[in-house]
């Protein structure tokens, strides 16, 4: 069943009246009427169903029947993903919002062929919005403001980096994390043309660990799906109720 996006979701039970964007979705896409139930995320921790009571041209009101309160599991997991062409990026952030990545740095690097726009947040947003909806995520990611890499590395938050990198002495990324105590861990992915050998001196200089994922040349959307996939899978085998 699909689900939609009330970021005013609470745990109370009152009727919530729901307009705009996921209105249309509800009675114009899959054409809902009153009786029929939905689901609903908050993006904040909370998957509700509610049962549409009324329902006009511009708005419906529904009643909650079930409010669902999820724990996001630690440590989170985030990624810093380069901005790249043909909206390539912007599937990073649909695959690693259904998979469970908790936020996105979008980096510039030495090499990357495209610059932030006004409206590049806004856009892989609307994409994370899109992707828990699909997988019924309770949890909406935060997209971070664009920054170089170096920036990043400076301040990387709560996040320990890790980098992806396609050449040198690189060790599998498990084993990276069987060495590594439980915290948070944010990887970085290189953009279309890799890094370039000051950023890659860069992270020897700042002991940033450094992993490979296999003998092949990846493309950035999947050596992040490919890290995301092995970083989430690794804690789940710790914890089957990782979410």
């Amino acid at each position: 069943m699909p689900c939609f996006y009330v970021p005013f979701l609470s745990d109370d039970t009152k009727p919530i009246t729901i307009s705009g964007d996921e209105f249309h979705h509800i009675a114009h896409v899959f054409r809902y009427q009153v009786g029929d139930e939905i689901q609903l995320t908050s993006g904040k921790g909370l998957l509700g169903t509610a049962k549409i009571t009324s329902l006009d041209k511009r708005q419906l009101t529904a009643e909650i029947l079930d409010i669902c309160r999820k724990e996001k599991s630690s440590p989170r997991v985030a990624a810093a993903i380069p901005l790249l062409k043909n909206k390539h990026d912007a599937l990073i952030v649909e695959k690693l919002t259904e998979l469970g990545v908790s936020d996105f740095f979008p980096i510039l690097t030495e090499r990357s062929v495209r610059q932030a726009s006004a409206n590049t947040i806004d856009k892989l947003e609307k994409i994370a919005i899109a992707a828990i909806k699909q997988c019924d995520n309770a949890f909406l990611p935060q997209i971070h403001p664009a920054q170089t890499l170096v920036e990043f590395l400076e301040n990387p938050a709560e996040f320990q980096p890790l980098v992806a990198l396609e050449s040198g002495k690189n060790i599998p990324l498990t084993l990276i994390l069987k060495q590594m105590p439980p915290q948070p861990l944010c990887f970085i992915i290189g953009p279309e043309g890799g890094f370039s050998e000051k950023e890659v001196k860069y992270f020897k200089e700042k002991q940033i660990p450094t992993f490979t994922l296999g003998n092949h040349i990846l493309r950035a959307e999947t050596a992040a799906i490919a890290t995301a996939a092995q970083i989430i899978g690794f804690f789940l085998e710790k914890n089957e109720s990782y979410y």
